[in-house]
């Protein structure tokens, strides 16, 4: 191998290794609680997806701002979709749904309001009929 060769290789490596540490440093905003510190979740909400229906928590979901959630999500049948919708119809976060496991997710909501949920997984005929308007209520 010749110089050139080393140089070249060498920088690689430098890049490599700079381009990881920044990447991984937990100065960085999203790394500072997805890989040194999760967040432990104040609340959990199980909902269950079958036959082209949502089954929320009785009593709702109700969360504050700041709050980290989680959602449990199931399916008895087929795969679904788990949107989370703003009033103006933005989207907040979705996940699959896939039947025999429990899908999870951790949010944490930025804005008061009532937000709505609905599948958004084509699952068949019915699929329009899974929709929860007003389903969490955040507080401030």
């Amino acid at each position: 191998m010749d110089v050139r060769e080393r140089r070249w290789l060498y920088g690689l490596v430098g890049v490599f290794l700079v381009f990881n540490i920044i990447t991984l440093s937990p100065l960085v905003p999203w790394q500072a609680w997805l890989i040194w510190s999760p967040p432990v979740p104040s609340k959990s909400f199980s909902i269950e997806m079958a036959n082209y229906t949502i089954q929320l928590p009785t009593g709702g979901i109700q969360a504050r701002v700041g709050e980290y959630v989680e959602f449990i999500a199931t399916s008895k049948d087929v795969t679904y979709g788990l949107g989370v919708f703003r009033p103006d119809s933005t989207m907040v976060f979705q996940m699959q749904v896939i039947p025999g496991h429990q899908n999870r997710i951790v949010w944490k909501f930025d804005a008061p309001g009532k937000y709505d949920v609905r599948s958004t997984e084509y699952s068949g005929p019915r699929h329009s009929e899974m929709y929860v308007k007003d389903a969490i209520n955040v507080s401030p």
